[in-house]
C-alpha cells in the first residue's frame, strides 16, 4: 500500500493498484472511479504551468513539441488541438488488416545493469539457463494421450476459430450472395424453445440483417448469448438473421438453441492469479523445426523450419521418455529445451484514487541509462553534493521545483533528483475535439507516460514504451478503429532485419493504420522506448485500459469496432519529432483476420 515517508513519497511503482478478481469486469470501475485529482484548481494550474514553462525552456533544443497544448493554454484553461488523422475505413473485418509494430526478441537485448551504486560492485548477470515450462495451476499436469498417440487436449480456455464443416465463404471478404446484395428480406417468425442460443464458432456480427453488412464486432464461439424479439429476417444468403444481445445481425446457421441461461464472458480467458491468458515463451537455438503432430516430433521428421524470431504460446507438455514436449496454440510441437518462458512484467500505474491523493505534477523515479538502477537523491542541485537517499526504481515522487539550470528537480525540502531520472505525468487540457466528459488518452513521448482522462480529469496514468529511434510512434490526434482481445502477429524489421511472429498479445487496441496500443508481456522496461512503433503497455494497465476505452466491447466478443454510433476513444500522441525510419511491412497473421 502507498505509505509517505518523511520529505519523500514513496510508493512501490509494481503495487500501486490491487488487480482485480478474475471474474469481475477488467478495472473498469476502478478507472474511472474517485475525486477530483488535488491541486487542479486555478492556482494550481497556474502554478503547474510555470512548472511546465520553466521544464520546456530547458530541454533539449532538437525537435518539436508534435501538437502539445502549449504553456500559456495549460495555464489559461485553452485548448489546441494537433491535425486529426481519420480511422481507416472498414466495410469488413478483411477490408483493412492491422499490424503489430513491435519486437518480440527485445527481452534478448542486453538487460539493463543490477541496482548498485557503482558498475564495478554490480555482480556479473547470470547466464540464461533452458527451462522446462510448468503448468502453473497444475506444475504436475501433462496432456493425457489418446488411443492415436496424440494428445487429449483440454479446451476449456482455447477458443478455436475454425469448424472445417462450416461455410468457408464466411471468411472471404466482398462475396455477393445468390440473388445480389440488393436482393430484399423479410421478417418470419423466431421463437425458440430455448434459453440461450450457443454461439458454434467465433463469427462477425453484422450492423444489417445480410452478409455484406458491415461488422460490428466478433462472437466468440460457445458463448451462449440471448436473441432480441420474436421475429428473425430472411434474405438470400442466410434463412433466418437473428438479433443478439447486446446489438447486431447473426445467420442462424452459426448459432444453436441451447436449454441452458445465457452466459458470456471477458475475453481473453483469465485463470486466477495470472496477468496473462496463459504461458508464452521464445524459441532458442540454431535450426530449430516445429512439427505439426506428436508422433512426427517424436521422429523429428517433416518439421517446418522457423525462420527469425518466433514467440509461441503454449497449451500443455507431453512426456515421452526423456524428452518434454510443447503444444502451442497453433497445434506444433517444440522440444522443451528450445524454450525459454516469458515473465510478464507485474508493473501497474495508477488509477483516479490514487491520482486524487498525489500532487501535480508527479513523477516515477527511473533511470533512463540504468532503469533497474537505484535513483540517487541528492542534497542540493550538483552531483558532487551529499547522496541523501536512493530510491527504487518507479517510485513514486513529487515534482516541486525545477532548478536554474534545467537539470535537477527538487522532490522534498532539501532532496533532488536529476532531471533525467524522473518521468513526469503532466496533466493537460483536452484538444477541442474532446467532448464534455468523454474518455480520450495522452500519450507524452519525452516523459514514456500515458494519461487517461475523461473529460478533463484524468483517471490513470501509467509508464510505456513507444517506437525506438527510426522506428517512432506517429504524432497527433487519432481515434481507436478496432480491439482485439487477442492478436497473433508476423513483421519484420528486427535486429539484422530479421522476421518475426508474436502469438496472441492480449488486448490491442489500433489506432492509426497498423499502430496499437497493447500488451508487451515480453519485456519490463516501460519508461524506456522499445517498440517498433507501438505503445506497449504492461499487461495490468493494458487490460484495464481495454476494458475503458471505446468502443466497448461486448462481454463475449473477441473483437470489436468503432461505429459512427459508437466512436473509439482520442488518441492524442505527442512529443519530439524524431527523423522517421525506413518504412515497416508488418501484417497480422490469420488468426487475428478472422476475428480471434
Amino acid at each position: 500500500m502507498p505509505r509517505w515517508l518523511p520529505l519523500v513519497l514513496l510508493l512501490p511503482g509494481i503495487a500501486c493498484v490491487p488487480p482485480s478478481r478474475p471474474e469481475e469486469p477488467p478495472l473498469d470501475g476502478g478507472i474511472s472511479a474517485g475525486g477530483q485529482l488535488t491541486g487542479h484548481d486555478d492556482s494550481a494550474r497556474a502554478s503547474q504551468g510555470a512548472l511546465l514553462a520553466a521544464w520546456q525552456r530547458t530541454s533539449a533544443p532538437e525537435g518539436t513539441d508534435g501538437g502539445a497544448a502549449s504553456v500559456q493554454d495549460l495555464s489559461a484553461g485553452a485548448r489546441t488541438g494537433p491535425a486529426v488523422a481519420s480511422p481507416p475505413e472498414a466495410e469488413d473485418s478483411h477490408a483493412h488488416v492491422p499490424a503489430l509494430a513491435n519486437d518480440p526478441a527485445l527481452s534478448a537485448m542486453p538487460r539493463p545493469e543490477p541496482r548498485g551504486d557503482r558498475k564495478e560492485d554490480a555482480e556479473p548477470p547470470l547466464v540464461e539457463q533452458l527451462v522446462v515450462i510448468p503448468d502453473r495451476k497444475d506444475p504436475s499436469a501433462e496432456l493425457v494421450l489418446g488411443p492415436d498417440g496424440e494428445p487429449l487436449e483440454d479446451t476449456s480456455l482455447v477458443l478455436d476459430d475454425i469448424d472445417p464443416t462450416l461455410d468457408p465463404e464466411e471468411f472471404e471478404p466482398g462475396l455477393e450472395p445468390e440473388g445480389g446484395a440488393d436482393a430484399g428480406t423479410y421478417a418470419i417468425p423466431y421463437a425458440p424453445d430455448a434459453g440461450s442460443l450457443r454461439v458454434k464458432r467465433s463469427i462477425a456480427v453484422r450492423q444489417e440483417p445480410r452478409r455484406d453488412a458491415p461488422p460490428l464486432g466478433t462472437v466468440a464461439q460457445d458463448m451462449r448469448v440471448r436473441w432480441k424479439g420474436e421475429t428473425a429476417m430472411r434474405g438470400p444468403d442466410c434463412d433466418a438473421w437473428v438479433e443478439i444481445e447486446p446489438r447486431g445481425w447473426v445467420c442462424e446457421r452459426y448459432l444453436e438453441p441451447n436449454f441452458r441461461e445465457p452466459r458470456v464472458r471477458d475475453l481473453p480467458k483469465l485463470r486466477e492469479g495470472e496477468l496473462t491468458p496463459g504461458t508464452y515463451a521464445r524459441v532458442v537455438g540454431k535450426r530449430v523445426r516445429a512439427y505439426p503432430s506428436l508422433a512426427l516430433a517424436r521422429k523429428r521428421k517433416k518439421g517446418v523450419l522457423l525462420k527469425g524470431s518466433v514467440t509461441v504460446q503454449l497449451r500443455g507438455q507431453v512426456r515421452v521418455g526423456r524428452r518434454t514436449f510443447w503444444r502451442t496454440t497453433d497445434g506444433q510441437y517444440l522440444e522443451a529445451r528450445v524454450l525459454r518462458e516469458y515473465r510478464p512484467s507485474p508493473f501497474e500505474g495508477v488509477g483516479a484514487e490514487m491520482l486524487a491523493e498525489l500532487p501535480a505534477p508527479f513523477a516515477w523515479a527511473q533511470s533512463r541509462t540504468r532503469p533497474d538502477a537505484l535513483v540517487e537523491v541528492r542534497g542540493a542541485p550538483d552531483a558532487e553534493a551529499a547522496r541523501e537517499t536512493v530510491l527504487p526504481p518507479r517510485t513514486l515522487v513529487a515534482v516541486r521545483e525545477l532548478s536554474v539550470d534545467g537539470r535537477w528537480v527538487l522532490i522534498a525540502e532539501n532532496h533532488w533528483v536529476a532531471r533525467d531520472d524522473l518521468h513526469v505525468a503532466w496533466f493537460r487540457p483536452a484538444p477541442p475535439e474532446v467532448g464534455p466528459g468523454e474518455r480520450w488518452l495522452d500519450v507524452d513521448l519525452e516523459a514514456q507516460v500515458l494519461v487517461a482522462y475523461e473529460g478533463e480529469r484524468p483517471v490513470y496514468a501509467t509508464l510505456i514504451s513507444s517506437g525506438k529511434p527510426g522506428t517512432d510512434t506517429p504524432e497527433g490526434l487519432f481515434r481507436i478503429w478496432v480491439k482485439f482481445a487477442e492478436a497473433d502477429m508476423t513483421g519484420n524489421g528486427t535486429v539484422r532485419g530479421d522476421t518475426y511472429r508474436v502469438a496472441t498479445v492480449p488486448w490491442t487496441m489500433f489506432f492509426q493504420d497498423d499502430y496499437a496500443l497493447h500488451t508487451a508481456y515480453w519485456h519490463d522496461r516501460f519508461g524506456e522506448p522499445m517498440s517498433h512503433g507501438c505503445i506497449n503497455l504492461a499487461p495490468r494497465d493494458a487490460r484495464a485500459l481495454y476494458s475503458w476505452a471505446e468502443p466497448e466491447v461486448p462481454t463475449g466478443w473477441s473483437m470489436v469496432h468503432a461505429t459512427p454510433d459508437a466512436p473509439g476513444s482520442w488518441v492524442r500522441i505527442r512529443g519530439k519529432a524524431r527523423v522517421r525510419g525506413p518504412e515497416r511491412k508488418v501484417t497480422v497473421a490469420a488468426t487475428a483476420r478472422r476475428g480471434r
